[in-house]
């Protein structure tokens, strides 16, 4: 679900090439429009000097630029990319009275996505100053024309050129900072909150990973406390059959009946795996008891059980369920019991499940190594319960678990 939605969010919003392309692309038909209009209007009034020529040809160099946004080409070439594009500016604006401020700011953010964050901003203060020294001598070659200063004269200007510069100057630095201000601010909250979605996405395929493995590991054990030894039973008791039908041996008659039974665990053990996997009503109670049911066929094998159980969530019912199948299975392949009492009651807030038998036990202090009571205790800690194993050696075995209702 994860991967999905986050998948939906980024097919969703636009790339930033191509927003950066679109807004290039208005920026670049406005003022061509504005050219082409006198010219197509009035074209014999209007006169045609090598400024134009320098702009027509920077609006189609940055058309052409604007079709590929070098984002995953080397660092060299980003940074010719961008200062290419800031010199063609400076140009128009040196030996022209045409001033693309909007494009500069353009390439300004171009320059956070392209170059290093302190790059981006050395980037925008050294072609900051260019700009604005480039804006100084366009208005003072402006105002030593002689029209202009013939019109000063009619005006009775008495304020000095070099303070209208000044102050001409002052007032765009002073657009200029804010503008490249909010820029920058702008550019690196966009940077960051592309870094916090990446980081979202790698921590969602992680996650989707990690509850893969988990997946996977709930599988294997419950193909090997559950499935797995029901299937070994019913080989075990089907071989046992086959031999006794050939001495002639009238218990093959109950070795089949056995596997019947094991046979029919097995397919009751499939069912209660999809309907765990199907959220359903899983009768805890009842699954036990016919675990219990093979126990009771063997003559040699007294089976006591006294349950009183309460209804439990599914995840902890399927869980006690395997822990209580392993240590059946481990009774009857390893203890030589000849007596198994099962018991299951509340005490306060807890449920208690008990087996005992009184078989040839185990040292339980040492170190086992066997999957099935690693797997037990497993399976205890997902549900946030306790296992206590004690045995001893000729003393018989008892695995008490607790959990809380």
């Amino acid at each position: 679900m994860t991967s999905r939605a986050t998948q939906t969010t980024s097919s969703a919003s636009p790339s930033i090439p191509k927003v950066f392309r679109y807004v290039e692309w208005l920026s670049l038909g406005i003022p061509a429009l504005r050219m082409l209009f006198p010219m197509l209007y009035e074209p014999l009034a209007y006169d045609v000097n090598s400024g134009d020529f320098l702009v027509f040809g920077v609006l189609g160099i940055f058309a052409i630029l604007s079709l590929r946004f070098p984002i995953d080409r080397p660092m060299w070439q980003r940074r010719l990319y961008i200062w290419f594009e800031i010199g063609c500016l400076l140009a128009t604006r040196v030996f022209s009275h045409w001033g693309f401020d909007l494009l500069l700011w353009l390439v300004f953010a171009k320059s956070f996505f392209l170059l290093s964050r302190r790059e981006g901003i050395v980037t925008i203060l050294i072609a900051g100053v260019a700009w604005q020294v480039a804006i100084a001598h366009y208005f003072a070659q402006l105002f030593t024309q002689p029209e202009v200063m013939q019109a000063q004269m009619e005006a009775l200007e008495t304020v000095p050129i070099s303070i209208q510069v000044a102050d001409i100057v002052l007032n765009s630095t002073t657009v200029f900072i804010a503008a490249n201000s909010l820029i920058i601010l702008l550019c690196l909250t966009i940077i960051s909150e592309r870094k916090s979605r990446q980081r979202e996405t790698a921590l969602a395929q992680e996650v989707e990973l990690l509850a893969a493995d988990l997946e996977r590991n709930r599988i294997a054990r419950d193909i090997h406390d559950s499935l797995g030894h029901t299937l070994t039973s019913l080989d075990v008791q089907i071989e046992l059959a086959q031999r006794l039908y050939e001495r002639g041996s009238s218990q093959a008659q109950q070795a089949l009946d056995t596997s019947k039974v094991l046979a029919s665990q097995s397919l009751q053990e499939v069912r209660r795996s999809v309907t765990t996997m199907r959220q359903e009503a899983f009768d805890l109670e009842n699954a036990l008891h016919q675990l219990l049911e093979p126990f009771r066929r063997d003559a040699c094998l007294t089976v006591k059980s006294h349950l009183d159980l309460p209804s439990l969530p599914l995840q902890t019912s399927h869980q006690l369920y395997c822990m209580i199948k392993e240590a059946l299975e481990n009774i009857r392949k390893h203890s030589q019991a000849q007596s198994v009492h099962m018991m299951g009651k509340i005490i306060e807030d807890c449920v208690i499940l008990s087996l005992e038998d009184d078989g040839i036990g185990f040292n339980s202090n040492q170190f086992t190594a066997g999957f099935g009571l690693q797997g037990m205790r497993e399976r205890c800690q997902l549900i946030g319960g306790q296992i206590i194993i004690d045995s001893l050696p000729g003393r018989g075995t008892t695995i008490q678990i607790t959990v809380s209702r």
